[in-house]
């Protein structure tokens, strides 16, 4: 896992000792890098960064699933697309999607003609809600 500290550097460490005890828990951390930063201080704030995916942050309400592909509907200027994403990882509320690559489109099936005339979802997109599954 990663661990971000206070002056946003971020090492590499391993959990080497867990103890719960009284609804407390002690988590201990084994890092060889950034020492020397951390033994000035008898106190420090540091980040456990659990997972690190990169895309796109949408509501799971907006995923719809169809024969194990994921779409999300894109809204631009008033045009509804149904855009295929995938989804890198997901949690209760969210989900972190990008779009395919041609390669992988490739795997899937798709034609070169089709992959040149996709869609794709970007910043900034606007994507609508289903409201039955938002709650």
């Amino acid at each position: 896992m990663t661990l971000r500290l206070s002056d946003t550097a971020e090492v590499t460490g391993e959990l080497a000792y867990k103890r719960e005890e009284d609804n407390n828990i002690m988590l201990v951390f084994r890092i060889n890098k950034s020492v020397e930063d951390l033994i000035a201080y008898r106190k420090i704030s540091l980040d456990i960064v659990w997972w690190s995916y990169s895309g796109l942050k949408v509501p799971n309400s907006a995923i719809i699933e169809e024969d194990d592909l994921t779409y999300v509907i894109r809204n631009r200027t008033g045009y509804k697309d149904k855009i295929l994403v995938k989804v890198n990882k997901k949690n209760q509320n969210y989900s972190i999607i990008s779009n395919y690559t041609s390669e992988e489109l490739r795997e899937l099936g798709w034609t070169q003609e089709t992959i040149a005339n996709r869609k794709v979802i970007s910043l900034y997109d606007e994507v609508t809600i289903n409201k039955n599954r938002s709650k």
